[in-house]
């Protein structure tokens, strides 16, 4: 129930970002460093605290890809989810991913600040991970070796869907992955105490000359009020196109493609755990060509974009209710149960084109329908396997370009 009360909370929270996102510029106020370290350390261990204080450590979860009923924020819809806390304080921890079909999978590790520190696409025949903290010195099995500067790094699994939930192989084959290693309990720090999580980092971790002096203060001064304006002003942020998509995110500390403290801290706000831009890049569509939010109420909206936008693995444009950042309930869509496109579903016209119709009533029209509500909602286009042939391509490049919003929502370019 802790968890629950968790995520609705922050949902609350979250919901005035998609709902009252406008494109109109604003002053933007850069807070102090400190605040963006503490919230992005606060937000990604208070979930991982929690994941252990449920599943303890080297135990996979398995959730169902996300509906309306979910606890969680913008979830894909494209793949499912595997997920673990590592305990490598006692040597090595051997991850074992299963052989599978021709379907995208991959495996990205994050350590205890939100930095990737290893991501992947698994191989077909299955694969070997030996996962280990930099500082042991004893014998290694065989298997690619990840090195990690915490005790506890994150683990997460994605495992392509087919047929959304209903893609029984998908689940079946996620299942097969196998996680070993010496574990002990615990004690795990109160994560309303934002100061007494940071530290509890800070003791299971190798400081990072980046990071270092700002995790020691933010485990001195950051509050859960500090927490809230910190929250606030990334909203805004994030509102107004401070950043384009997952630019800078989620990389590793030391990565040159990396954001600033406040465009990591921005990234756990869009979407916790989520993969470097080299391997995905993520652009969120809040509002038309015009800057009007999307809404059933405001009238019906077309998006269309190249069927082969230049991508290496899939891509997928998935619609979100903005009040509760899920899927839409299909009792509220005249039990329609229509929630994301991709490549796998859809069929290019003769220009090499898809239409996207979002609207109330199914337009019958050739395109593809994406019923929504009179209430507000965004759109999530996903490219998996970004390439320099989807330069131009994206679904902000083709709704902005040559509006008055083409550069705040501009998109990032691929060598």
């Amino acid at each position: 129930m802790n968890k629950i009360k968790h995520i609705i909370i922050f949902a609350v929270a979250l919901m005035g970002f998609i709902s009252t996102s406008t494109v109109m510029a604003k002053e933007q106020v850069n807070l102090p460093d400190v605040q963006y370290v503490g919230y992005k350390v606060v937000h990604h261990m208070g979930l991982a605290v929690e994941h252990i204080d449920n599943f303890g450590f080297n135990t996979f979860d398995h959730p169902r890809i996300a509906d309306y009923r979910s606890f969680v924020i913008t979830p894909a819809l494209d793949h499912f989810y595997s997920k673990a806390v590592a305990d490598v304080r006692f040597g090595p921890v051997i991850i074992d991913t299963p052989a599978k079909d021709d379907r995208y999978s991959s495996l990205q590790v994050f350590d205890m600040e939100h930095h990737t520190i290893f991501d992947k696409l698994t191989d077909k025949k299955g694969e070997r991970f030996v996962l280990v903290h930099e500082d042991y010195k004893g014998k290694l099995p065989k298997g690619t070796v990840i090195k990690t500067t915490s005790n506890f790094p994150f683990i997460f699994i994605r495992t392509q869907s087919f047929d959304f939930n209903d893609d029984k192989l998908a689940s079946s084959l996620r299942h097969e992955a196998r996680i070993y290693g010496l574990r002990e309990p615990v004690e795990l720090p109160n994560i309303k105490d934002t100061q007494a999580l940071i530290q509890w980092t800070i003791d299971n971790s190798k400081p990072y000359k980046q990071t270092k002096k700002l995790m020691a203060e933010a485990a001195k001064i950051y509050t859960p009020a500090m927490h809230k304006e910190t929250f606030e002003n990334l909203k805004s942020f994030l509102g107004s196109g401070g950043v384009s998509g997952n630019v800078g995110m989620f990389e590793a500390v030391d990565d040159p493609a990396g954001g600033s403290h406040k465009v990591r801290a921005a990234g756990t706000l869009l979407g916790h755990l989520g993969l470097p831009v080299h391997h995905a890049y993520y652009q969120q569509i809040p509002v038309d060509s015009r800057g009007k939010k999307l809404s059933g109420a405001n009238g019906t909206f077309v998006l269309t974009i190249p069927y082969k936008p230049g991508v290496d693995l899939f891509w997928s444009v998935t619609r979100y209710d903005a009040n509760t950042f899920l899927p839409l309930n299909p009792a509220d869509i005249d039990n329609n149960d229509i929630q994301a496109y991709n490549g796998f579903n859809t069929k290019p016209d003769k220009s090499g084109n898809v239409t996207f119709t979002f609207s109330k009533k199914d337009p019958k029209d050739g395109s593809y329908w994406m019923p929504v509500k009179d209430s507000g909602y965004y759109i999530l286009a996903r490219y998996y396997g970004p390439s320099s042939n989807l330069n131009g391509n994206t679904a902000k490049d083709v709704l902005y370009k040559g509006t008055n919003l083409e550069s705040r929502f501009k998109s990032i370019t691929f060598k």
